[in-house]
């Protein structure tokens, strides 16, 4: 998209119009300020700032401009958010051709069929004694009327033509409906109906619009499901069942429960349990997981508890793992190929379900025990270590081997060192090995995570390295020396995403045995780059001692304490000074105590340095 384009849209959006659609906002002095959304809180900390167009929340340090919000609040991506923020400022986006409108017409035709369709069978199985047997079913099943009506639930009756029959007194042609995936062509010539004798699940888009079905045979027959077949409005691997019923108390709760078939969903939905969706499979797909992760990125899986339920989960996280937000790490595949896999950046938890219970069952025998259920769902990380591990014969060296193998490329994207700890050590007790030889597969992973590139020497420095910069730059090429200062960066501070990375990397223990060169090896390209730029601002300088070392670390930490705290102290500040001028003295009040929060936290993280280098653990005063 056009740089000028989303200039246009921002400079066209009011922050705090857009803000204000979610949250209360009150003036306070030149800003306003609110209950934050994106955590929960009691006492206002939610700022917005209509002077620079931007937010900032001191409770929980999410900020940024119009775009930022409305992704975090809608849990959209960059072009979702553009697009719905350009029609709301009338702005025209200039965008690639997409679908020809014949194209797009004849989509139409086919989506109309399917729920012309629907409504057919919800007649039948309302209506016409053929529609009996679903009836006795989901009577059977204990359905509530409620939700057969909420999810659009019918019956295909047992005969070869009664759809083909129906479509056709409408003037409908039946290679267009074989097309829909509703009819099914004769070896001779005609067609006749697809779905006989089963209990009809219609499926829809997030949007609601019925692309296709799902049909449960009713009494004996195979296959037992049958899904509409591959076509131009029925992709599988892209749809969740339920996920338009269930959108909004997804993202009420901000969380979504995956079940594996209709019947568990629909259980759920009878019992108020409307965060519940359908996979449409024994293993979720890549397309599937983005429909859901616009939604909440609080993902729990409640699939079936057998062997065969497990492994599919185990899937399942190896494709949430590629599908949801990341960072791209190094990571050997399970061959020891060097690939770039994605860093998981999701809550996503696994329920563990009684041997051969469903949720179906267990929702219908005790429903409110379900949020119990959810609550014991276990991280999964624990889930995988056990699904791995925990049937590996301790006497099968080969079995142990290719355990280790398939959950150190996931254990080495644990950015918290202790998590990490903790599952290796997990990992190693299960498979009976020495704890430090499961932490050396993983550190070989990281050390053959890239071949050294060759460069032609490392950039020149266009511009002066900015405090964060310089302070990455010194950390990398000082590591071993500044190891205490390495410890004290918060996180928070280091704005630049390459910057971030970079410091979770020279955090990680699995990879103090490298000097700068050997880390700067293992990144991804543009990681590598960036800090081979860092690098070159620290060259020409004469070579320094331990001491000199040091007191550069920390001084460059120091400097970068002080651009955060005066950023955020001037916007805090003329605030300050627009209260003092209309006399407001509650804001006044609680701006100034702001201020000393923010000050306080400055002394905190960025105590002064001394007037002599001394190691910043020893509590004792210079000579």
């Amino acid at each position: 998209m056009a740089r000028d384009a989303v200039a246009e849209v921002r400079e066209r959006t009011d922050i705090v119009e857009l803000v204000g659609g979610y949250v209360q906002l009150n003036r306070a002095g030149r800003s306003y300020k609110g209950l934050c959304p994106f955590h929960q809180e009691k006492t206002p900390s939610f700022i917005v700032f209509p002077d620079s167009q931007n937010f900032h929340c001191f409770g929980c340090g999410k900020g940024g401009d119009a775009f930022t919000f409305y992704m975090g609040v809608e849990h959209t991506e960059f072009r979702d958010a553009l697009q719905e923020l350009a029609r709301r400022a009338g702005v025209e986006l200039a965008s690639a051709p997409t679908v020809a409108p014949e194209v797009d017409a004849h989509r139409r035709r086919l989506i109309e069929l399917n729920e012309l369709a629907a409504t057919f069978f919800a007649n039948v199985l309302h209506n016409s004694q053929a529609g009996a047997p679903g009836r006795e079913t989901i009577e059977r099943r204990g359905l509530s009327p409620e939700v057969v009506e909420r999810f659009r639930l019918g019956f295909a009756p047992d005969s070869w033509d009664g759809l083909l029959r129906f479509l056709g007194s409408r003037g409908h042609d039946a290679a267009l409906a074989a097309e829909a995936g509703l009819l099914s062509a004769r070896d001779a010539g005609g067609h006749y109906d697809r779905f006989r004798g089963r209990l009809m699940f219609p499926i829809r888009t997030r949007d609601g619009e019925v692309v296709g079905f799902g049909g449960r045979i009713v009494g004996e027959g195979q296959p037992k499901y049958l899904n509409s077949p591959q076509s131009a409005i029925f992709d599988k691997s892209s749809l969740v069942y339920g996920l338009d019923v269930a959108r909004e108390e997804v993202r009420r709760r901000d969380q979504v429960v995956i079940v594996e078939g209709y019947m568990d969903a629909l259980a759920a939905h009878q019992f108020g349990h409307a965060n519940v969706v359908a996979a449409m499979g024994t293993a979720l797909t890549e397309k599937q997981v983005g429909q859901i992760k616009r939604l909440s990125k609080h993902i729990v899986l409640a699939l079936d508890a057998d062997a065969a339920g497990q492994m599919a989960t185990v899937r399942g996280l190896e494709t949430m793992r590629d599908a949801l937000d990341h960072d791209d790490v190094a990571v050997p595949d399970a061959r020891g190929i060097i690939h770039f896999e994605r860093k998981l950046k999701a809550e996503i938890a696994i329920v563990s379900l009684p041997e051969g219970k469903d949720p179906d069952e267990l929702i219908r025998r005790s429903p409110e025990s379900w949020p119990e259920v959810v609550a014991s769902a276990r991280p999964f990380l624990e889930f995988l270590v056990d699904a791995v591990a925990g049937g590996v014969n301790p006497d099968d060296a080969r079995a142990k081997a290719e355990a280790v193998a398939r959950l150190a490329p996931v254990l080495r994207q644990v950015g918290d060192r202790v998590v990490m700890a903790h599952h290796v050590s997990r990992l190693a007790a299960k498979l009976q090995l020495d704890e430090r030889l499961v932490l050396s597969e993983v550190r070989r992973g990281e050390l053959k995570a890239a071949a050294p590139v060759t460069r032609g020497g490392r950039p020149a420095v266009a511009r002066r390295a900015s405090p964060e910069d310089h302070l990455l730059a010194v950390l990398l090429r000082h590591r071993d020396s500044c190891g205490d200062v390495l410890e004290r960066v918060p996180e928070e501070d280091v704005l630049d995403g390459r910057n971030r990375e970079l410091l979770r990397v020279l955090r990680d223990p699995a990879l103090a045995p490298l000097d700068a060169d050997g880390i700067v090896a293992g990144l991804s390209e543009e990681i590598a780059d960036h800090a081979e730029r860092l690098l070159a601002s620290l060259d020409g300088k004469p070579e320094q001692f331990l001491g000199q070392v040091r007191r550069e670390a920390e001084q460059a930490l120091d400097a970068l304490g002080k651009e955060r705290f005066l950023t955020l102290m001037r916007g805090l500040q003329a605030d300050i000074r627009e209260a003092q001028r209309t006399g407001d003295a509650a804001t006044l009040a609680e701006l100034s105590t702001r201020l000393y929060d923010l000050s306080d936290r400055h002394r905190r993280f960025y105590p002064p340095p001394s007037p002599y280098f001394r190691d910043s653990r020893d509590t004792k005063a210079p000579a």
